[in-house]
């Protein structure tokens, strides 16, 4: 009884395998290499290529999270995460986390982040415990951002039109522009009117 069972579900599998609408041999026919070759032509980027690239995107993300809010709290820390991918959204800023993280770097006392320009060293985590440990919190939250970013979901801390923030220890003239959203910590944190 086992073997005639064998034998239908053989026989089954091969009446499916025949219905099917063409075989793999024809499939591979479809890939001409003209095909494959305007797919390459394409926004084509090889996968080896998009792990350097976010790799990359991650370490700005978690440098600017490290040195511009390691001593806030948590939601402070991932909030600033969220103003640098808010902004790569923003058709007024770089569309990549590096070029909106430093962004007029080149200019002394001009750069998005105080951190990107003040000619000291970007590495984190270079110290004593407390100081690898904010730097190995900051990679966290960097890694988990960006992954949330890239399938397209937010941190949703604050609202998405939230480009700005500041320390509340200053009163940068420009602060007055915009509409305050929310404080964490040290920091406001800022939409456009």
């Amino acid at each position: 009884m086992v073997t005639n069972f064998k034998q239908f579900g053989l026989a089954c599998a091969l009446v499916l395998l025949a219905a099917l609408p063409c075989s793999a041999q024809e499939q591979s026919n479809l890939l001409t290499p003209q095909l494959l070759e305007n797919y390459a032509a394409t926004k084509f980027t090889p996968t080896a290529e998009k792990r350097v690239f976010a790799q990359a995107e991650k370490d700005c993300l978690a440098k600017a999270v490290y040195h511009e809010a390691r001593g806030e709290p948590e939601a402070g820390q991932w909030a600033v995460a969220q103003v640098i991918l808010n902004r790569v959204q923003h058709h007024k800023y770089p569309d990549t986390v590096c070029g909106v993280v430093y962004q007029n770097a080149h200019k002394a006392h001009r750069c998005q982040f105080s951190f990107a320009c003040d000619g000291k060293s970007d590495k984190g985590g270079i110290g004593n415990r407390i100081v690898r440990i904010s730097w190995v919190k900051a990679g966290l939250i960097a890694n988990h951002a960006y992954k949330q970013f890239q399938q397209e979901k937010s941190v949703e801390l604050l609202p998405l039109t939230t480009l700005f923030y500041h320390a509340s220890r200053v009163q940068p003239k420009w602060a007055s522009a915009y509409q305050p959203v929310k404080k964490i910590g040290a920091h406001i944190f800022y939409t456009p009117l």
